[in-house]
C-alpha cells in the first residue's frame, strides 16, 4: 500500500519545514508542502493528496477562501482538511468548520496531537470510502438482480419468437436478432460487473456518468 500524502499549506517556511520534518519523523507519511493558496490548488490539480494541513491566516486568498474553492471539486471524505489556527477566536474555527474543514488545530502545533487526528481523519476517510464502494456494490447487485427478472425473461420469448414460420421478414429478423442478442450481452456484462471489487465509470452526457460495461 502506498504512503498517505499530506499537503502543509502556510506562507511560513519556518512553520512548513518544523511541520514537515515532525510529521515524517513521527509518522509513515509523504509531505509535500504549499506556500501559498493557489499553489495548494494547483497541487490538488496535479496530483494525489490524501489530506490538507491549512493555516488558516495566509496573504493573498486566505485559508477560508481556499477551503472553499477546494470543496467545490472534493468533499469532506474525499480529502480531509485540517486547519490551522494561531487565533483564539473561536468564530474563525467555527466559520472554517461550517465551511467544510473536517477539523482544528492550534499554533504551536503540539506534533503528536497532530499526527493522531492526521491518522484519525485518514482512517474515518478509508472507513468512509469503503462504505460507499460496499453500498455501490450492493445497489448494483440489486441492478443486476432486476435486469434478470425483468429483462432477461422476455428477452427469452422474444428471441424465441423470432423462430416462428409467420415471422417472414429476413431483413427485418436478421435486425431484431442482432439487437436482442446485444441486449442479452450488456445484461451478461452487467452481471460480471458484480464479481468485480471496483466499479468503472465513463462520462456519458454533461456531468453524467455511466457504468462501464465493455
Amino acid at each position: 500500500m502506498s504512503k498517505k500524502i499530506i499537503l502543509i499549506v502556510d506562507d511560513s517556511e519556518f512553520d512548513r519545514k518544523l511541520l514537515h520534518g515532525a510529521l515524517t519523523k513521527k509518522s509513515d507519511l509523504d509531505v509535500v508542502e504549499a506556500s501559498s493558496g493557489d499553489q495548494c490548488l494547483q497541487i490538488l490539480s496535479q496530483q494525489r493528496v490524501d489530506l490538507v494541513l491549512m493555516d488558516i491566516m495566509m496573504p493573498g486568498t486566505i485559508g477560508t477562501q481556499v477551503l472553499t474553492k477546494i470543496r467545490e471539486k472534493f468533499n469532506a471524505i474525499e480529502l480531509p482538511i485540517i486547519m490551522v489556527t494561531s487565533k483564539a477566536d473561536a468564530s474563525d474555527v467555527v466559520s472554517c468548520l461550517q465551511t467544510g474543514a473536517n477539523d482544528y488545530i492550534a499554533k504551536p502545533v503540539h506534533f503528536d496531537v497532530a499526527v493522531s487526528r492526521i491518522s484519525t481523519h485518514l482512517k474515518l476517510a478509508e472507513l468512509s470510502q469503503e462504505m460507499s464502494r460496499l453500498k455501490e456494490m450492493a445497489a448494483l447487485d440489486a441492478m443486476v438482480i432486476t435486469y434478470n427478472h425483468q429483462i432477461n425473461n422476455p428477452l427469452a420469448i422474444a428471441l424465441g419468437c423470432l423462430n416462428e414460420p409467420l415471422f417472414v421478414d429476413q431483413v427485418m429478423g436478421e435486425k431484431l436478432t442482432s439487437s436482442l442478442w446485444r441486449i442479452a450481452d450488456i445484461v451478461k456484462k452487467i452481471t460480471v460487473l458484480t464479481e468485480k471489487k471496483e466499479i468503472e465509470y465513463q462520462q456519458y452526457l454533461g456531468t453524467s456518468k455511466m457504468i462501464k460495461i465493455s
